[in-house]
């Protein structure tokens, strides 16, 4: 069954040219000129597989165009599409759900390998029904939500993916080059200490919830998952 590909962008000769040969690729495209439209359109067309979102548009970019998808439960795999390089934007794109980030200009080969690479990815994390139970925290893989004693945690995309990952296999230690690639994908294995961060914070709400699991460092490797707060 193809797979159907929705493309984002205000520029109409670059969308078209994306559609024409994502087409003679073997994929099912559809095309919005912005946010808005391409909403619209999710609503219309629930079959939609993964989406290409320029982050610069007029009306509503695709900042605000993922924070609206991903506040409204939509799990669709997203790769923004972007001329912004600094590493700021691309963290934000993935604090905000994003899937992947391909900097302009690009070939079309290295859009479908990146698409291939998420689908694969992706189609792998949302088996339903599909839980992990460690100490007082669950796990949901289908629906990306973690819950403490019933109360669901709020984390990030990226701090779930983090947890998720960890927690499937406690006690195995990951690099956070490892890390890096499971929670963002290759294109950002450059920004493997950003991970660090992440981390911070991850150990922050589990720590304000009373939780008795943790993310263990093991210094100089990386880090695992464990039943004590450990620095």
């Amino acid at each position: 069954m193809k797979k159907t590909v929705m493309i984002v962008d205000d520029q109409d000769e670059l969308r078209e040219s994306i559609a024409t040969f994502l087409e003679n690729e073997g994929y099912q495209t559809l095309t919005a000129r912005n946010g808005d439209v391409a909403l619209r359109l999710l609503v219309e067309h629930q079959n939609v597989d993964i989406i290409l979102l320029d982050v610069m548009m007029p009306e509503k970019d695709g900042y605000v165009t993922l924070r609206e998808l991903r506040m409204a439960k939509d799990r669709t795999p997203v790769i923004m599409l972007t001329a912004k390089t600094d590493e700021i934007d691309k963290l934000l794109g993935l604090e905000l759900g994003a899937d992947d980030y391909i900097t302009k200009p690009f070939s079309l080969r290295e859009v479908v390998a990146r698409m291939k690479a998420v689908l694969r990815r992706t189609s792998s994390e949302q088996a339903e029904d599909e839980w992990i139970q460690q100490i007082d925290l669950k796990i949901n893989l289908s629906t990306y939500e973690v819950f403490f004693h019933g109360a669901r945690v709020n984390l990030t995309p990226t701090e779930f993916k983090i947890l998720a990952t960890l927690a499937e296999k406690p006690g195995r230690v990951y690099s956070r080059l490892q890390l890096m690639n499971i929670a963002m994908g290759e294109a950002f294995v450059n920004y493997e200490r950003s991970i660090d961060t992440h981390v911070s914070n991850l150990r922050r709400k589990l720590t304000e919830l009373g939780s008795s699991a943790a993310i263990q460092t093991v210094y100089g490797i990386g880090y695992r998952f464990g039943g004590e707060h450990e620095a």
